[in-house]
């Protein structure tokens, strides 16, 4: 894997109610990055995050793994935490080591517990989030009803960013809200262009202009562009939405199935695009030899901070720790 620097590296965990899909996402997407040739599954076992015999004795997630991806010249680190509430432990430690969070909810079965007890721990560790809708191929999967419950559950910080297309009852495409385009799937999730689909249109205008309004509350210069009637570029508007992601004031919201390989690359598009730069932050770091608190910024140079964020016994190769590095560089000297 090559080496990338703090400004394209993405740390982000999933999270979500027990049996949403979260480890099918995570192993979806390593997938198709070419990290694996087959796509497993959790059914069988056969998945990277869930390697533990007790894991696939009892076919759900019981700790948090990391999945390291590539894509679009950026290192992903995916974050893969239980949603059963007996092992919510693992779950805040992902939490605490990432920089932002998948909430992913199941479009069959809508906002659950898990999903708002999700919320609220991207609420404790202060983490922009988006919304993965997942399972969308499935019959009984609602698009509608979701963004509803989550308008209705988490206010209208929710954004839809993508609206589902459907060819004989099965997931074909999507239509972009920002680009207000058409994208259809067709092989390993690639996609090719069509025009935007005629029963689309109504609630493409509709989350549109609600993306839009929602783009001229971040600056007045936009404002007073809003209200003349100015369209925003593209790029003026995944600027903007970058922005308010970061400040957990909007939830962009995405769809796909993992297991059809469909919305894996509009996910990675989005995490990429919309997700904050962890260069630009800074984090609360105790001094080891004064106890003094300070606030240092994330580089690759300055002084040396790092982050145990778990540690792990193996009976093959004993005692070993996943160390979050934030600045400066961590060797095989250190303590």
């Amino acid at each position: 894997m090559n080496v990338y620097s703090t400004d394209k590296i993405r740390n982000v965990v999933l999270l979500g109610h027990g049996g949403s899909g979260k480890t099918t996402l995570a192993e979806a997407m390593a997938h198709i990055t070419g990290i694996t040739n087959r796509l497993g599954n959790v059914t069988d076992g056969t998945t990277i995050s869930d390697f533990d015999k007790e894991e696939i004795k009892r076919k759900f997630s019981i700790s948090a793994s990391v999945v390291p991806i590539e894509w679009n010249k950026h290192k992903i680190n995916i974050l893969d935490a239980p949603g059963y509430f007996d092992f919510v432990g693992e779950a805040c430690e992902a939490a605490g080591a990432a920089d932002a969070a998948v909430i992913v909810v199941n479009a069959k079965d809508g906002v659950q517990v898990g999903t708002q007890k999700a919320w609220n721990l991207c609420d404790q560790f202060g983490l922009p989030r988006m919304i993965f809708l997942t399972g969308m191929d499935m019959a009984d999967a609602n698009f509608a009803n979701c963004i509803s419950q989550l308008e209705e559950t988490f206010g209208n910080k929710i954004a839809p960013m993508h609206i589902p297309y459907f060819e004989g009852g099965k997931l074909a495409g999507y239509v972009s809200v920002v680009e207000k385009a058409g994208r259809k799937w067709e092989g390993k999730g690639q996609e090719k262009d069509m025009p935007v689909p005629a029963e689309l249109e109504d609630e493409l205008e509709t989350y549109h202009d609600a993306l839009m309004e929602s783009v001229a509350e971040t600056s007045e210069e936009f404002m007073e562009r809003f209200f003349e009637g100015e369209e925003f570029t593209a790029e003026e508007v995944i600027s903007a939405v970058s922005g308010a992601v970061a400040e957990c004031e909007l939830v962009p919201v995405c769809l796909g199935a993992p297991l059809e390989l469909k919305g894996l690359r509009i996910l990675m598009d989005d995490i990429v695009a919309y997700f904050p730069d962890p260069s630009k932050k800074t984090v609360k770091a105790k001094d080891a030899k004064s106890g003094e608190e300070k606030d240092i910024a994330v580089e690759d140079g300055g002084d040396k901070v790092a982050y145990v964020w778990k540690t792990i016994v193996d009976p093959f190769i004993g005692k070993y720790s996943l160390v979050k590095v934030s600045s400066g560089v961590l060797t095989g000297e250190d303590t």
